[in-house]
């Protein structure tokens, strides 16, 4: 959860207070004149809960899951098959 968060802050850094410098180029293509561009800031709290969803999700059901079965198992049953 951390990590998400820390890379939607990182990216909204970037874009809006750097100015994209690093995907600048990308978005704006490689000619010589660049057009203005500027982006405004805008989050969307939904957007971000279905991306946080379907980012998180998956990470901790392989995790949980897997960890959760080996701690239930018993081990006699697990080593005789």
């Amino acid at each position: 959860m951390t990590a998400y968060f820390l890379g939607v802050i990182a990216g909204f850094v970037h874009v809006y207070f750097l100015g994209a410098t690093i995907l600048a180029r990308v978005l704006k293509g490689w000619s010589v004149l660049f057009p203005e561009f500027r982006l405004a800031p805008h989050m969307d709290p939904y957007q971000l809960l279905v991306v946080a969803f379907l980012t998180i999700t998956p990470y901790v059901a392989s995790t949980v899951i897997p960890s959760w079965k080996a701690a239930v198992t018993e081990p006699d049953s697990v080593m005789r098959g």
